[in-house]
């Protein structure tokens, strides 16, 4: 099986195997800023994002990020911890794998983390201040982790 279909299986797993009475679905748009695979200053560039919220705890989505010749689709599972008795301010942590395209390189696997603070304006609208830790398979063991980090921001709507 091709190292690219990986992630494809990987989130249909998840999705299948997430439990949830009613999933609300969202449509997003974020802003990235922070050092990628590819590049070795800090570059912003903005992300597109689609997925569900399964629960106050459980999240499943998807984002493209594009960056010049450089494109990122990767699939994330995020899990919230209520930081108001209300559950309007939560923190997340989770995990990601996806794929990059890049025209001047091979399609490689990435692998990496994410953690922050995501706040529920109303039903409709939450907004997000994040840290990922994201690399592809083949650039993993050349780069201290360190240098491989984005800040991100990003804001959400239940459809």
């Amino acid at each position: 099986m091709k190292i690219k279909y990986t992630p494809i299986l990987l989130s249909i797993f998840l999705i299948q195997s997430a439990n949830a009475s009613e999933p609300q679905a969202f449509i997003g748009f974020g802003i990235n800023d922070g050092i990628s695979s590819v590049h070795s200053d800090w570059v912003s560039n903005p992300s597109f994002r689609v997925g569900a919220n399964f629960s106050d705890k459980h999240r499943l989505y998807s984002y493209l990020e594009i960056d010049k010749d450089i494109y990122n689709l990767v699939g994330s599972y995020d899990y919230f911890i209520p930081m108001s008795d209300n559950k309007d301010w939560r923190f997340f942590i989770g995990a990601s794998t996806g794929i990059q395209v890049v025209k001047s390189h091979k399609d490689d696997l990435i692998l990496g983390a994410q953690t922050g603070i995501n706040y529920r304006i109303n039903k409709n609208f939450n907004t997000e201040l994040g840290y990922r830790v994201h690399d592809t398979r083949s650039v993993w063991k050349e780069c201290n982790m360190s240098q491989l980090d984005t800040f991100y921001i990003a804001i959400d709507f239940t459809v």
